[in-house]
Formats: structure tokens, sequence, C-alpha cells
């Protein structure tokens, strides 16, 4: 089996953030490894860092471009990014306006940098005025942590 491309990359699972080596032999063929040389793992992987060949290759569920609807029950319809960021803006304006700050919250990935967790936290708090804000790390690793102690 000849291995086309190595991607070192991080894991998307949790906010440990292991370090990954996607090796890519085909277009429907993925082998995903820890990487020994990534500092948090040192090359071990927890059985969802050892499946993400599965999640990777699945594509079924994912959006390869932005849709919008009409209305809740119309089907989604291709669009642009502009006009997708632009609606999704104004909805955004619209609840705010009609329901106040607190109406809107973010959860956010245990994978952000630290300088984007900055950036979400000056939208929500700073811009929009809520502190409505979490993040994966906190629900994911919480019961991880439990079973690590036990």
């Amino acid at each position: 089996m000849n291995i086309s491309e190595t991607f070192k990359t991080t894991c998307s699972y949790c906010g440990v953030g292991c370090g990954v080596l996607i090796q890519k032999h085909s277009e429907k063929e993925l082998k995903v490894e820890g990487d020994p040389t990534h500092p948090a793992n040192k090359g071990l992987l927890c059985s969802k860092g050892m499946n993400l060949n599965y999640s990777l290759l699945n594509r079924s569920d994912r959006l390869f471009h932005p849709t919008i609807r009409k209305d809740r029950n119309s089907p989604p319809i291709k669009t642009d990014w502009e006009t997708a960021l632009q609606k999704v803006a104004q909805e955004f304006k619209r609840i705010i306006q009609e329901h106040g700050p607190d109406s809107v919250g973010f959860y956010v990935s245990g994978q952000l940098l630290t300088e984007e967790y900055y950036v979400v936290n000056k939208i929500a708090k700073g811009f929009i005025g809520t502190n409505n804000i979490d993040t994966n790390s906190r629900l994911c690793m919480s019961s991880a942590v439990v079973g690590y102690k036990m």
C-alpha cells in the first residue's frame, strides 16, 4: 500500500490537542496514527482518535458549500458565502433586538487557539453583550477527568 501524502494535524475530538498523522493512500483510504513527536500524546491515541479516519471518510453529513432556507420548512438551497454571512448577521441582529443579548449564546470547540478564544469572547461579551459562552473542552473532558481520577 503506497502512501501518497502524510499530514500532521491535531485530533478534533476533545480539548487535549493530540498530534495525529494522517496518511492518505487514496481518496477512499486513510490511515490515522498518533504522532510520536507530539508532546501532548507522544504517539498514543484514545479510541476516538484511533477511529478518526472513519469520520474523515464519511462525508454523508458534511456541507461543502453554504446553504440557506427561505423558512424553516423549505429545503436548503446552495448560495454564496457573502449571502449566507449577511443572512446570519441579519438574524443575529433581529433576535438580539427583539429578545436582548442573552437570547444568543456560543458553544465553541475545544480545539481553538488562545487567540481564537479571545476573539470569540470579545464578540460575545464585548460586542453582543452576553456571557452565554462555553466550550466543548469543559463538557467533553469533564467525564474523561472523572474517569482518569478513578
